[in-house]
């Protein structure tokens, strides 16, 4: 396995990945910093931690834009190499299927990992020189991070399987473009906590501002996609050629 993800990251290397790492967190914390400084008065009540109001704003912008459309991207990325190249050659070689597809699946939680950690740094950051009034709840923050990274990986392994699927880099993130449109509306839903384009969102959010009813029930909804996507991720790869 460490051999695939060595190779899976020389494949990346002329990917220029640092421009999506900035240029995503930038656009979500840039965003969610706007709006909560113009609408402050309406977000801050008597009591309210203004870090943790700042960051559900950039749950609001990251979780269901931002953050699935790079999901989609990283996916479609991981895939690209061997499209271009005319074919899965990595399937004629004696390499267990398995080992291959769950190497990009490693890969892309890696590159959504970075992101995040990134993200938080600019949302610390540019909270600092802002003049975000309060202390900052580090710890609180970062559960919020982590609980987005655990929501991401079903729409990873679903992202996968269309752009191993998908002879062209387009249509993965066509499919991530058009599924993230409606995420903002459908997360207001009882149909959000199913939805895998909305599920980072509910996870980033403060519990008040989540509608998120049984987190017992949302993390087993999570918990059991990501169990059926990976398995039939993994046979549906299993079956592929070297063609």
């Amino acid at each position: 396995m460490k051999n695939i993800l060595y190779v899976e990251q020389l494949q990346l290397k002329r990917s220029k990945l640092w421009l999506l790492y900035l240029i995503g967190p930038l656009l979500g914390v840039f965003l969610a910093y706007i709006n909560f400084f113009k609408n402050y008065d309406l977000f801050m009540q008597l009591g309210d931690n203004a870090w943790i109001e700042a960051w559900t704003q950039v749950a609001l912008f990251m979780g269901p834009f931002v953050l699935p459309i790079l999901v989609g991207i990283y996916a479609a990325l991981v895939c690209r190499s061997e499209h271009v190249g005319g074919g899965w050659k990595q399937l004629a070689l004696p390499i267990k299927h398995s080992d291959i597809f769950l190497g990009k699946f490693l890969t892309v939680v890696k590159m959504i990992v970075i992101t995040m950690l990134i993200l938080l740094i600019f949302f610390i950051g540019f909270g600092y020189v802002k003049g975000v009034e309060g202390n900052l709840p580090v710890v609180t923050i970062f559960a919020f991070m982590m609980r987005g990274i655990i929501a991401c990986l079903p729409l990873i392994l679903l992202q996968l399987i269309i752009s191993v699927r998908a002879k062209t880099f387009g249509i993965p993130l066509a499919v991530s473009i058009i599924f993230t449109l409606p995420a903002i509306i459908v997360a207001s839903t009882p149909l959000g906590q199913f939805y895998p384009w909305t599920q980072p969102m509910l996870t980033m959010s403060p519990e008040d501002e989540s509608p998120i009813q049984s987190y017992f029930l949302f993390y087993t909804l999570v918990i059991g996609s990501f169990i059926v996507l990976l398995i039939y991720g993994l046979r549906s790869f299993a079956d592929r050629d070297a063609s």
